[in-house]
């Protein structure tokens, strides 16, 4: 049986606006639940025990309510949900006087009460298909078992090829992901499911790298502006799905460091530096990079160093310094790190180190 003290207070929020009479909700006991006079909440309407009995329309004539406990003149009527009394709605009035107003108030009832059954039942399908999510990405559902409850469910599971994971700060809501869905422009059979706080997996269909990409940059540039803050999205393959769940889960990381959107079948290098234990990647920038990382200046021109295809020359024209200025600045790195650019080994070992520091 449905629990009117749900809705009770929008009911009434929603009809005072539409008019000016005084409005009660009882539970089935006829106790008040919500009122435009908060003094009414929790007392005792006979009329309304009345009209819950009878499953009828009550007209609380004056001398009516002088006979009955908590009852003032207008009208109760009994809300009925396929044909089940969950409570009494009443207006106070002439009684010939509010009539006119039953049917709205009916209708408006209606709509909340349906409208809130909806939404409880979705929202209950999309925790179902959470717990299924969750199970079947962990690996302990098995696969024929996997494909028939997602067919309960209505999740077609046999439709997906790929995951990708949005990663916030932020709960996304019921609201927020039919949201989502409604300004997504990737694939109509996109679904969206939670993933613990903050975290949503899109399964997406197969769907052209070009499309997908384009895609979710405007999702991520959307979702981005409304909520406030940089949304990274990770990208797994076109693969089984655990395994593209997991190769998501590595993009995304990368992606909230790095601000951007990160597919995994890109990465290179970062495989090796976002995997690394945070212990040992600690002990090698001790060991290497330490003595100038908060050096600004030649930790800018490590980079500079790094990146720029070319010759000295080039590089000073980069960073517009003097090419003198520039061996210096070199030199003296080579000094505190104790090691000789020129040396394949020792920059192999600086480029690593940079790389791994400017990730964290």
């Amino acid at each position: 049986m449905f629990d009117l003290s749900l809705v009770g207070q929008d009911i009434v929020h929603e009809l005072s606006d539409l008019m000016e009479q005084h409005v009660v909700v009882t539970d089935r006991s006829g106790f008040v639940i919500a009122s435009t006079n908060p003094s009414r909440i929790n007392t005792f309407h006979e009329g309304a025990s009345i009209a819950m009995k009878q499953k009828e329309q009550l007209h609380i004539t004056e001398q009516l309510s002088e006979k009955l406990k908590g009852v003032r003149p207008g009208i109760v009527m009994p809300i009925l949900i396929m044909n089940q009394a969950i409570g009494v709605i009443g207006i106070t009035g002439l009684p010939e006087t509010v009539e006119r107003y039953a049917k709205l108030v009916r209708k408006v009832v209606e709509l909340f009460v349906t409208d809130f059954l909806s939404r409880q039942e979705k929202e209950r399908t999309t925790r179902e298909i959470e717990y299924f999510v969750a199970d079947y990405l962990s690996g302990s559902v098995k696969h024929d078992q996997a494909f028939q409850r997602a067919r309960v469910l209505g999740f077609p599971l046999e439709i997906f090829r790929q995951v990708a994971i949005v990663q916030s700060t932020k709960f996304f809501g019921q609201e927020m992901m039919d949201r989502i869905l409604s300004m997504q422009t990737i694939h109509p059979d996109l679904h969206l499911v939670r993933s613990g706080m903050g975290q949503l997996l899109l399964f997406l269909p197969k769907v052209d790298r070009g499309i997908l990409e384009e895609g979710l940059l405007q999702l991520q540039q959307k979702l981005s502006k409304q909520l406030g803050e940089f949304q990274p999205i990770g990208v797994g393959r076109m693969d089984m799905l655990q395994q593209s769940y997991q190769q998501a889960k590595t993009a995304v990381k990368i992606a909230d460091r790095q601000e951007r959107l990160v597919f995994e079948e890109d990465l290179k290098l970062e495989l090796l530096y976002y995997q690394l234990p945070e212990e040992g990647i600690q002990t090698f920038l001790d060991r290497t990079i330490a003595p100038i990382a908060e050096d600004r200046e030649l930790m800018d021109t490590l980079q500079a160093y790094f990146e720029t295809v070319g010759s000295l020359q080039d590089i000073a024209d980069r960073l517009f310094i003097h090419k003198n200025t520039l061996k210096y600045r070199l030199s003296k790195i080579e000094n505190l790190l104790g090691v000789q650019l020129s040396n394949r080994t020792h920059a192999a070992e600086v480029f690593t180190a940079y790389r791994l520091y400017v990730r964290k």
